[in-house]
């Protein structure tokens, strides 16, 4: 799940605004529209990587966490379902929010 903490650093990542009223929704500057913050918004964030040519360094990281997690036996499967295990939203954003958090 989610952190406040988390939600910061990916709407702050993605130009995006965090309501100062509940973290649960943000405001997007560049077309005026006010939208919850929900896994849908994995898909947009990917874009913005690859916009920012951040994709690879991106996976590379990913590819290196989900290795640590294959090795200390809290992922059951190789990396070649690193692709699945990345399309889960929640797997995706707690990956984003890290490699943000240590600074990229």
């Amino acid at each position: 799940m989610l952190t406040p903490e988390d939600k910061q650093l990916i709407a702050e990542y993605m130009g995006w605004e965090l309501s100062v009223y509940s973290r649960e929704y943000y405001y997007i500057p560049k077309n005026g529209k006010v939208v919850y913050f929900d896994s849908n918004d994995a898909s947009l964030c990917v874009q913005e990587m690859q916009k920012r040519g951040d994709w690879v360094n991106f996976y590379d990281y990913v590819i290196d966490t989900y290795n640590d997690l294959i090795e200390d036996g809290k992922v059951i499967c190789g990396l070649d379902n690193l692709t699945a295990w990345l399309f889960n939203a929640e797997n995706f954003f707690a990956a984003m929010s890290q490699w943000l958090r240590e600074g990229k």
